[in-house]
């Protein structure tokens, strides 16, 4: 699928702005929480969190390059906030998340689209990093 039709399918279930703003709060605990987690498991000298995401973001980067830049600088942030936690802070993100996500889903009133397709659960973070990033770069400013 091309971006357009992954980002307009993932749009379609994401119009409430009570749903956007719990998966404003919800994805990025979600991605804090698995990297945390991840990094925890060592594969040499590398750890799980920094394999994983070099693997989404070059799917990222083969949807959306700019979004993949964009994930990339979060996904490194999250990462280094990530492996500072204890186990229990990032199992209490990763959860926390989800339950944004579901309350998000009650208002918006539908399932989460990665119930129709899995891809979604990749597709989410890469479009709420990009939403995100576009609500604070256009925010009026007081005069």
């Amino acid at each position: 699928m091309t971006r357009e039709q992954l980002y307009g399918e993932y749009g379609s279930y994401h119009k409430d702005s009570r749903n956007r703003l719990c998966h404003a709060i919800g994805i990025p605990l979600i991605v804090l929480g698995i990297l945390g987690l991840l990094a925890l498991v060592r594969l040499g000298p590398v750890d799980l969190a920094v394999l994983a995401a070099i693997a989404v973001l070059i799917y990222y980067a083969a949807i959306d390059p700019r979004g993949a830049l964009l994930s990339a600088l979060i996904f490194l942030m999250l990462y280094l906030i990530g492996i500072r936690l204890s186990w229990e802070a990032n199992v209490a993100a990763f959860i926390l998340g989800w339950g944004f996500q579901l309350i998000g889903h009650r208002y918006e009133g539908n399932k989460p689209k990665f119930l129709t397709n899995m891809v979604y659960l990749l597709v989410g973070p890469l479009y709420m990093f990009g939403e995100i990033f576009m609500t604070l770069i256009h925010r009026r400013r007081p005069t």
